[in-house]
């Protein structure tokens, strides 16, 4: 429901197979039956099953698991769910699934802890796409004033703190979305943005950057293994301090290694190398020398 996935995926240690589905959605609720089969990676188990997911809106899913009873029993819960929920009565649909699942369902709380935290993410993110435009409304109309009130170290109303810090938030995360996995500079924008939110006191959560950043600085290392010249080390140099600076995480560790094993692969271009190993925080001389 919150994202697509291939018939057949893995999912930690499990592959999942979708062998069957069926989905409806109206006015904001949505619902989907299937038949899965599950298997182990590890053990080799395998186990098939079928399940029906109703979401009501916001954060309020359930769904229902069974094991498989063969594919008569799976048609006619199928088909009847269907049914139930063309008629749009949600307390219908949930008597049909007490009928059909028998026990406890499961909701968010079940699930895998970031998996919850993308679902609950994305449900965030509807509710405030909603008043985006309020809030830009109102940033637009008080930010003279804001920035006057710091200014003259008058405390900022937390309902205008609240509204600065999430228009700034979401304008830099916008802007760092479009950084290139290839690399190149940080967006002059980001910078602009984190310094103003600085000036104003504000602390911008940043976090879901990090992929991003992540992937443009790994683009650029791998850019680097297969020529390794001055300018794509300044590039990766310049993405590191910047993204330093402005107090954005990107997976230091991941980094770091990637480079060590470009170090170890290509000797010759150890001089070239040795200022962006300084910048990642090596001791060249004692470590990797």
């Amino acid at each position: 429901l919150f994202a697509d996935h291939p018939d057949d995926a893995t999912v930690y240690a499990y592959r999942v197979a979708r062998l069957d589905q069926g989905r409806e959605a109206y006015g904001g609720t949505a619902l989907r039956i299937a038949h899965v089969r599950v298997e182990s990676q590890i053990t080799g188990e395998a186990w098939e099953a079928m399940y029906a997911l109703l979401y009501f809106g916001g954060h309020d899913v359930t769904c229902a698991l069974r094991g498989w009873e063969g594919r008569a029993a799976y048609d006619r819960m199928k088909e009847e769910l269907l049914r139930r929920f063309a008629h749009h009565s949600l307390a219908d649909m949930v008597r049909g699934l007490d009928e059909f699942f028998p026990g406890e369902p499961f909701a968010l709380p079940h699930l895998f802890l970031d998996e919850r935290r993308q679902v609950l993410g994305q449900v965030i993110a509807s509710v405030l796409d909603q008043h985006e435009e309020t809030y830009r409304r109102i940033w637009q109309e008080n930010h003279k004033l804001v920035r006057y009130l710091r200014q003259v170290d008058t405390p900022i109303p937390e309902a205008l703190a609240i509204v600065a810090r999430h228009v700034l938030e979401q304008e830099t995360l916008a802007t760092l979305a479009r950084l290139d996995d290839g690399g190149g500079a940080l967006p002059e924008r980001a910078a602009e943005l984190v310094r103003e939110a600085r000036a104003l006191g504000l602390a911008l959560d940043l976090t879901s950057a990090r992929p991003t950043l992540q992937r443009a600085l790994l683009g650029a290392l791998d850019a680097v293994a297969s020529e390794p010249g001055p300018e794509r080390v300044t590039v990766v140099r310049r993405l590191v301090e910047d993204a330093g600076a402005l107090g954005l995480e990107f997976g230091l560790w991941d980094v770091q290694n990637r480079f060590f094993e470009i170090w170890q692969a290509q000797p010759d271009a150890r001089p070239v190398l040795a200022p962006l190993g300084t910048t990642l925080g090596f001791n060249l001389d004692a470590d990797v020398a």
